[in-house]
């Protein structure tokens, strides 16, 4: 179906709205693509930086927590020791001589006939 309008012939009409049409299709699929991967790329981001920001506050608990282990540790090492010195000392409480000579220098006692000589201590100016 040929028509002439003035100089413009028209060919085949349903061919060309066909054509229109598939454009129209294909320029909507293609917003509604845009679309969806802009969404989908913004869930991405959003995502990312929750994940990211989780992930920096666990790295600083965790570094926290080592600190406060590695406190505790030194502190326990501390108390062992302690302990140790301490059934160093209840033991030595045990023997006669030890208690003896601890009641002569804390509590300036002395042995039967013996005499105790309180000596000044030189300061470290007046020497």
């Amino acid at each position: 179906m040929v028509q002439r309008n003035g100089k413009v012939t028209a060919l085949n009409e349903n061919y060309v709205k066909e054509e229109k049409l598939k454009q129209q299709r294909a320029s909507r699929r293609k917003k509604g693509l845009i679309r969806r991967l802009t969404v989908f790329g913004v869930f991405i981001v959003i995502i990312s930086t929750v994940m990211i920001s989780t992930i920096t506050s666990q790295a600083t608990v965790i570094a926290e927590k080592r600190d406060e282990q590695q406190k505790a540790e030194q502190k326990l090492q501390q108390v062992k020791k302690e302990k140790t010195q301490l059934k160093e000392e209840v033991n030595r409480l045990q023997d006669p001589e030890y208690i003896g000579e601890v009641a002569r220098r804390d509590y300036n006692m002395s042995k039967r006939g013996e005499t105790i000589f309180k000596v000044p201590e030189e300061d470290e100016d007046t020497r």
